[in-house]
């Protein structure tokens, strides 16, 4: 039991660290990568999970989002991002110092609420809060609308890291909502693109505010 929670630690430790090297990379391509890398790492902690309780449900989660998240949601978005020629996200609101402190503030917010919740022995549950918020910034600081869509999908998988670990059970249905959800800002980002493109010819939301302005 102590290797599974310190194996679970480990996941939500690096589940973090991959949420904050998504604030902080400019490639594209690359922070697909680490989104992928971040979604293998739930569905481990998932299948570890659901084998050690003998929870059913927690193992249809692991394997959903191996699926999805790993395999097809990658897919769509390098289509994406080789259709349009985004190899680059967009630019911040904020520089990289300023952006660093903000994510240190509230990776120590995320201790201080956590311990309202858990005890303090409880180790993963304040870097999950910590990946919530951080991809709360990531949605919040880039201009660029794959980064948007990618904020959502990070955050929703510190949403079902945190819920399994806090003891919230998980049914195939649950799970094939939050697949459907996925297809859903996957679509929403396809046509937001297209539609920024055909109109502006640019597929970055303050390219095309720049361009509406001039024309006014």
């Amino acid at each position: 039991m102590t290797l599974d929670v310190s194996t679970l630690s480990l996941c939500a430790s690096i589940v973090f660290m991959l949420a904050l090297g998504m604030n902080l990379v400019r490639k594209n391509t690359t922070l697909i990568g680490l989104y992928i890398l971040q979604s293998f790492t739930v569905a481990s902690a998932l299948f570890i999970m659901g084998v050690n309780e003998g929870a059913v449900g927690l193992l249809y989660a692991g394997l959903l989002t191996l699926i999805i998240k790993v395999g097809i949601a990658p897919v769509f978005l390098g289509k994406l991002i080789r259709k349009y020629s985004i190899h680059f996200s967009a630019s911040s609101y904020l520089s990289m110092p300023l952006a660093l402190s903000a994510l240190a503030i509230t990776t120590g917010f995320s201790y201080i609420i956590s311990g309202r919740f858990v005890g303090t022995e409880a180790s993963a549950i304040p870097l999950l809060f910590a990946t919530i918020f951080c991809a709360f910034f990531l949605m919040i600081n880039r201009r660029g609308t794959l980064s948007i869509v990618l904020g959502v999908l990070s955050l929703e998988n510190g949403v079902v890291l945190l819920s399994s670990m806090l003891g919230n059970a998980h049914t195939f249905a649950l799970e094939f909502m939050v697949a459907f959800d996925i297809a859903v800002w996957i679509l929403i980002a396809s046509v937001f693109l297209e539609m920024l493109y055909r109109q502006f010819g640019v597929v970055e939301t303050s390219r095309a505010m720049s361009t509406l302005t001039e024309e006014e």
